[in-house]
């Protein structure tokens, strides 16, 4: 009897010729090999074998489709993946990319009361909320502020439970940092332009805070 001298370690299995132990690579599914090399190597795991793919043959592993060129299956993973095109992360919605995509922006927006500077004007409003700004603004002044000003109506909830509500959909909140949040997610049209009665708010505790603050 002709002894197997070719060992398929993985599988342990044993083949009389080395052709018979690379078709048995080739086909089963215990091994992970690309099929598009000339010289097929067996990758140790999936996730080796999709990155050569991806990295190699421009392949999107997900949808079985090649490119020609590795910058077309990076605009297909920004297009049909949600991929971050700046940190190449992958998100369930489009409306968690945008929420990661804030972490990669610019720190445009002052606070009223301190020198800090933030992305969005919902984490602005989250950091006046928390009580940790020098001003010393608190989510109760928050809260009276947002009462006091004169498109309080748009927003003000009818639910007891809640202090807010979106003026487009009428989504309860308990905070304004939270509707504000809304207003900034694809969630909604509520948006924040010129006469949305949330850009009118904020302009209204910018305004308040700030004279509050030279006053002190």
């Amino acid at each position: 009897m002709q002894q197997r001298k070719h060992i398929c370690t993985r599988c342990q299995k044993g083949f009389r010729t080395a052709h018979a132990k690379q078709q048995r690579i080739l086909d089963s599914p215990n091994h992970w090999v690309c099929h598009e090399c000339s010289s097929p190597l067996d990758y140790s795991t999936e996730e080796e074998l999709n990155e050569h793919l991806e990295h190699d043959h421009h392949i999107c592993t997900t949808c079985d489709r090649k490119f020609s060129a590795s910058r077309q299956l990076f605009q297909h993973d920004i297009d049909k993946h949600n991929m971050c095109a700046l940190c190449r992360r992958y998100f369930n919605n489009p409306s968690n990319l945008k929420s990661h995509k804030i972490s990669h922006a610019k720190r445009n927006i002052g606070c009223p009361g301190c020198s800090r500077r933030f992305p969005t004007n919902s984490a602005m409003m989250l950091h006046l909320e928390a009580g940790t700004c020098d001003s010393g603004v608190d989510v109760d002044m928050i809260n009276q502020l947002a009462f006091e000003c004169y498109e309080a109506l748009q927003y003000k909830s009818s639910n007891a439970n809640f202090n807010f509500e979106c003026p487009t959909c009428q989504t309860p909140f308990a905070y304004m940092s939270g509707i504000l949040q809304h207003a900034e997610s694809d969630i909604c049209e509520v948006g924040l332009d010129s006469i949305s009665p949330l850009r009118i708010f904020l302009e209204f505790a910018r305004s308040s805070i700030e004279c509050e603050s030279s006053d002190s």
